[in-house]
């Protein structure tokens, strides 16, 4: 059950994270190449290593 509640809790961070990336580049505080850097990280998180960490 412990398993469960720390993968839910590390997909919320990563959804506030998306939600706070866009926020940023809205805002002109990042860049758009950074913007693109951490979509992509946080996308190849969750296909390879999610599924993983379910099992």
């Amino acid at each position: 059950m412990k398993d469960k509640q720390l993968l839910r809790v590390l997909v919320i961070v990563l959804i506030v994270f998306l939600v706070l990336n866009i926020v940023f580049l809205a805002l002109k505080i990042i860049s758009e190449f950074f913007f693109w850097i951490v979509i992509a990280v946080i996308a190849v998180f969750a296909y390879k290593y999610l599924p993983k960490m379910r099992k």
